[in-house]
C-alpha cells in the first residue's frame, strides 16, 4: 500500500512481507517519481468521484468477506463518533454482503478520535451479534478497556443496535444486487480443510485460493 506522503504499510489480511519483498518495496518508493505521484493522485480523484456515484462499480462479491460500510455508501454522514471517560473514539463497522448468507453479525473496528489520521491504529477488533446471547458470550471475552468503549459506545448512540440492523439490511441489498448482475459466485458451506479443493472451481487448493480473500 502507498500512501500519497511516499510512506508504505502492509495491506489488511495479507501475509507478512519477506525481508526480500520489504526491501524492493523500500527501493520502489525511495525512487518513485513525483509527476507519477500527482498522476496517481489525479486517478485517486477521479475514481472516487466515479465510485461516490455507483459504489457498485468497484464493490465485487465475494463469500465471507466484509466491507466496510462506508465502501458501500460513502455520501453517507452518519458516523459512529463516541465519548468514552473524556476520551473521544470511532468505530468502523463492516458486513458480509452475500445475501444468501444469513450471519447477523457486524465486525466492528475502534479507533482514537484524532485529527492526525496519518498513523492511526486500531484500539481493538469486535463483532457485535444481534443474536444477545452472542453478544453476551462476546463481551465476556474482551478486557476491561474494551469493554468500557464498548459501553461508551451504547451509551453515545442508544439505538446502535437499530442502526447496525439497518445497514446491515442496505448492504444485503447491495449484495443481492451484485448476485443478480454479477458472475456465479459460490457460498461456502461447512469446513473447508488447506488442502481441499477450492469450491469456486479454481482448480487450485483452497489454502492457496479463496482462503486468501476471507477476513
Amino acid at each position: 500500500m502507498l500512501n500519497f506522503d511516499k510512506t508504505q504499510g502492509q495491506l489488511p489480511n495479507q501475509k507478512k512481507y519477506t525481508k526480500v519483498q520489504s526491501n524492493i518495496i523500500k527501493g520502489f518508493v525511495a525512487n518513485f517519481p513525483s509527476e507519477l505521484l500527482v498522476l496517481f493522485k489525479q486517478r485517486y480523484m477521479e475514481a472516487k468521484a466515479f465510485g461516490e456515484k455507483d459504489p457498485k462499480s468497484y464493490l465485487i462479491l465475494e463469500s465471507g468477506r466484509y466491507v466496510n460500510y462506508m465502501e458501500c455508501f460513502p455520501r453517507n454522514n452518519e458516523n459512529l463518533n463516541f465519548a468514552c471517560e473524556e476520551e473521544k473514539f470511532f468505530a468502523e463497522d463492516s458486513y458480509e454482503l452475500d445475501p444468501r448468507i444469513d450471519n447477523r453479525d457486524v465486525k466492528l473496528v475502534f479507533y482514537p478520535f484524532e485529527l492526525d489520521e496519518k498513523n492511526l491504529k486500531p484500539i481493538f477488533t469486535y463483532t457485535y451479534y444481534f443474536e444477545e446471547s452472542k453478544r453476551a458470550d462476546a463481551d465476556s471475552k474482551i478486557d476491561a478497556k474494551a469493554s468500557d468503549i464498548l459501553l461508551g459506545l451504547n451509551q453515545t448512540l442508544p439505538n446502535v443496535i437499530d442502526i447496525f440492523k439497518k445497514r446491515y439490511k442496505e448492504c444485503k441489498s447491495i449484495g443481492d444486487d451484485l448476485l443478480k448482475s454479477g458472475p456465479n459466485v459460490p457460498t461456502f458451506e461447512g469446513e473447508l480443510k488447506p488442502n481441499d479443493s477450492c469450491p469456486c472451481g479454481s482448480g487450485k487448493k483452497y489454502k492457496k485460493c479463496c482462503a486468501n480473500k476471507l477476513n
